[in-house]
């Protein structure tokens, strides 16, 4: 008999228990549960028929019970989730995986510790034998026996992480919680459970069914005795199952500094910790910055550790209903459509209960004296607030804002929405907006307190060691579960790599240590020149003096590249209309037009959309958009037109410069997607892939997606014209193709590796080897070299592949630029595969070369240049274009 158990959101999550099972539901073949019948289940043995006293202890034989119980806990049904449910759903496949490892062999073989080199990180030693146990497949990731590399010279770096110490005579011990007569209410459950604390220690995590304790009962079975309402015994049955191993336990230990971080008053916004009682204020802008961390806890290369990075959080005084008077009062005609377009996506605070909400809609239909059901009947927003926060709303009339919060259906991978309506009138808009963003006085403001250097980032690690160190109820919730803090920071080991040369059409120069050359690629030739005879250039009549001005600079520059430029088609426009510009377009464009330039008067998107769709799918060719104003201050001029070439050069299908990297028929290929923010519209992936061996020219296909899909379904065919496009170029297929893949968190490692990669497979099949790296540039590992006690940040080249690293990982860290201000992030590549074993050195150094050759920076980026195409192709495509490009573009940068 199956029963699901529907539990409200509202009534059954108590507040400082994480996030706990918002669906719960239990099924045995062995057992029948009824709400409402009377029916008592088949206790797997547990029934005994014996009155006990309230709280009395109680034992049954383990021999009558093991057999019908071992395989109790496999039936427990979690909706997955964060939080706890997620942590019950990785002991449920802990157990499953032990399963299988007894079902199959181990595969053993003996290892030679070569000097420099380190082996796996995730190796058993057999005992009494001259052999070594290597998990080649850690939680399913690809672990080869040879993961950290010994070229480049080694230095001395502090990290953002803390040791936790783990006391062995403590662990987390799972107990199966059993009630007798059966409790179909959590709640109930917790309470009843509650009454009997003193007994167990007081410190436990238990989710209605399955109880965690920091320590080891005398009894395997324990039983407890409390009363119902109705002064019945309630008989509370816990079994002993397992203790669990510190893998297992990492989910309930972030559990735990979560409420340590509520003992330090800070209130928690999605995985980050921040401290209301702070803020840094900004008057002018009616701005608040509030300071915090965000922190994690994993089992590392180094042992147990805590990841604590500084976070900020920008909030906005003003309230959401002031932002909607605002926009009325200046747009009365089209106020609805307005306001959805500024609002729906961002992010909103309420300061009655500080949490965050993110506005999916506005429900113009609906204000605060709409009612909605509740338990005890229908109730308005203006009661509701009154009785349960004593907040009174002044405005009656204002519209609701919509929040949808997706929750996972049980035992599928479907999700359904619970929607929340909020009241404008409490809710502040938190992050960055747009008009924001593009005031840089303001933002320059702004990232005096976010902007954190080295220095600073240490000091604040001081001091919450020292916040938790010295807060005796965050001491007790570590102490109970025999955990620790000790300083560790000082103990990272990286390398730094060689310098790069970069090689022009008639000259190699070194990268200096920023591993910038801005002003190399302004003195000499470009590798690869496209003389441009047929172009357009359109403005409209008051840029007259801009397009001038540009023109003039063209014929100055274009000399020193050795490019050749003829004078262009001009046509002035008398009208900045966008229908006038798709006019001119549609009526000029030839078929010998290799680029058409735009110079707009100012930034719109709808112009830029309709310009980006006619010359990327109507009318294929390719494209300049560019702003008046960047064309104005005459001190720039040449340095902007200089760049503007540069970038007019690639769109044509010409390159800048390269670096060496000495492979032969090998193809590098990267893949990134674009989602939109305001889930709108399709998400889109994108493909870019390599087609010579200097590495300049790349294949670009990009495929639409559906809403909010990340892991890629549409990458056989796009793969496949790659390699066909290869051929064709070439006269043969690639040996070995590499694959830097953008955008994939470590939730979604696993499976990764068990659908995007076989897509490969099945067009390579045996014929070519595959190497496939996982590209994260969302991370909060940062790294500091020390020199004369002060930190600074590590040069570019340096990488670190141990210590901080995963322990069940192929991965390493790389800091690939230099940052102005601040502190430099590194980037985490992850192997997911490598069938070319080209060793940690080589893919290390690579991933590294890579990311010199991005033609819109002359210098560095943060990941490999093909992963940076491909994020631009897809922006370009879900933002602007939204349609599949036309297929003689493939081969051509025409989306920089």
């Amino acid at each position: 008999m199956k029963i699901n158990l529907l539990l409200s959101v509202y009534a059954y999550i108590m507040p400082g228990r994480g996030n706990l099972l918002s669906l719960f539901h239990k099924e045995t073949e062995t057992s029948e549960v009824s709400s409402s019948s009377g029916e008592h289940a088949k206790d797997s043995g547990l029934d005994a028929d014996q009155s006990v006293s309230s709280g009395e202890y109680r034992r049954i034989a383990r021999d009558d019970i093991a057999s019908e119980l071992a395989s109790t806990i496999q039936n427990v049904s979690i909706s997955i989730g964060r939080g706890r449910a997620n942590f019950l759903q990785s002991f449920q496949n802990e157990s499953q995986q032990l399963k299988n490892e007894k079902e199959t062999s181990t595969f053993s073989k003996l290892l030679d510790d070569s000097p420099g080199q380190k082996k796996a990180k995730n190796s058993a030693f057999t005992y009494g034998r001259s052999e070594i146990k290597i998990n080649n497949s850690m939680d399913g990731l690809f672990c080869p026996s040879t993961i950290y590399g010994t070229k480049g010279t080694p230095v001395n770096l502090s990290c953002n992480y803390i040791g936790v110490k783990s006391d062995p005579k403590k662990g987390v011990y799972l107990y199966e919680v059993r009630f007798n007569p059966p409790v179909d209410s959590i709640h109930l459950r917790m309470k009843y459970l509650n009454e009997h604390k003193n007994r167990f220690g007081g410190a436990k995590t238990f989710d209605g069914s399955i109880l965690y304790l920091p320590i080891l009962l005398e009894r395997e079975l324990t039983t407890f005795v409390s009363k119902n309402v109705e002064n019945k015994d309630i008989e509370i049955r816990l079994l002993f199952k397992k203790k669990e191993s510190l893998k297992n336990c990492i989910q309930l230990y972030n559990i735990l500094f979560d409420r340590v971080m509520k003992s330090l008053n800070y209130v928690k916004f999605d995985r980050k910790h921040f401290d209301p009682s702070r803020p840094k204020v900004i008057p002018m802008a009616k701005l608040e910055v509030w300071p915090g961390y965000v922190i994690a806890v994993d089992e590392y290369d180094g042992g147990l550790m805590l990841c604590c990075d500084v976070s900020h959080r920008l909030l906005c005084q003003k309230t959401v209903l002031d932002m909607l008077i605002e926009i009325y009062q200046h747009n009365k005609i089209n106020y609805q459509d307005i306001a959805k377009k500024y609002l729906v996506g961002s992010i909103v605070l309420t300061r009655y209960n500080n949490r965050m909400y993110r506005i999916d809609d506005i429900c113009f239909s609906q204000n605060p004296h709409s009612e909605f059901e509740t338990r005890t009947g229908s109730q308005s927003y203006v009661e509701y607030y009154k009785n349960h926060h004593n907040i009174y709303i002044k405005d009656g009339k204002q519209p609701l804002l919509i929040s949808l919060k997706q929750m996972r259906k049980e035992k599928t991978v479907n999700t359904e929405n619970i929607q929340f309506c909020l009241i404008p009138e409490l809710c502040y808009l938190t992050g960055l907006h747009d008009e924001i963003r593009s005031d840089k006085k303001l933002m320059r403001e702004i990232a005096t307190f976010t902007s954190v250097t080295p220095n600073q980032r240490i000091l604040a690690l001081d001091k919450y060691f020292k916040n938790v160190s010295e807060n005796d109820e965050a001491k007790e919730i570590l102490e109970n579960w025999g955990l620790s803090l000790f300083k560790n920071y000082h103990n990272a080991i990286g390398r730094k790599m060689d310098s790069e040369q970069i090689y022009f059409a008639n000259q190699c120069i070194l990268a200096d240590h920023k591993a910038d050359f801005s002003k190399d690629v302004t003195n000499n030739e470009m590798l690869e020149v496209k003389h441009i005879k047929s172009w357009i250039v359109i403005h409209q009549k008051n840029d007259v003096r801009s397009a001038k001005a540009f023109l003039t600079n063209v014929e100055r520059c274009s000399e020193a590249f050795g490019m050749s430029i003829c004078k262009p088609t001009i046509i002035t426009l008398e009208q900045d209309r966008v229908d006038t510009y798709v006019d001119a377009l549609r009526r000029n464009i030839r078929t010998q037009t290799q680029i058409v330039v735009c110079i707009c008067p100012n930034i719109r998107d709808d112009r830029y959309s309709a310009i980006k769709k006619i010359c990327c799918s109507e009318l294929p060719v390719a494209s300049q958009v560019i702003n008046s104003r960047t064309l104005s201050n005459e001190t720039k001029n040449r340095s902007i037109v200089q760049k503007i070439i540069l970038q007019m050069n690639c769109k044509i299908g010409g390159s800048l410069w390269t670096v060496k990297i000495p492979f032969k028929n090998i193809m590098i290929c990267g893949i990134d997607s674009y989602h939109d923010p305001c889930q709108k519209g399709n998400s889109v992936a994108a493909l870019v892939a390599s087609l010579n061996s200097s590495y300049t020219h790349w294949y670009s296909k990009a495929v639409i997606q559906t809403k909010k899909e990340e892991i890629v379904s549409g990458l056989t065919s796009s793969f496949e014209a790659a390699l066909e496009c290869y051929k064709t170029r070439n006269g043969y297929l690639p040996e070995n193709v590499i694959i830097y893949r953008d955008g994939v968190g470590d939730g979604q490692l696993n499976l990764c590796a068990k659908y995007e990669i076989p897509q490969f497979e099945d067009v390579c099949k045996k014929n070519i080897k595959i190497t496939f790296i996982i590209v994260q540039k969302r991370n909060n590992t940062r790294f500091f070299s020390k020199s004369n006690n002060n930190f600074e940040n590590p040069l570019p080249g340096t990488v670190v592949d141990k210590y901080i690293t995963r322990s069940h990982m192929y991965d390493f860290f790389l800091v690939s630029q230099m940052v102005r201000q601040g502190t430099v992030s590194p980037t985490h590549f992850v192997v997911l595969r490598d069938d070319a074993n080209y060793g940690p050195d080589t893919i290390q150094k690579l991933s590294y070369k890579l990311c010199f050759l991005y033609y819109n920076w002359p210098g560095t980026v943060r990941i490999p240049a093909c992963c940076m195409y491909a994020h631009k192709m897809a922006y370009l495509i879900g933002q602007s274009i939204q349609r599949d490009t036309a297929i003689n573009l493939a081969e051509k940068l025409f989306y920089l």
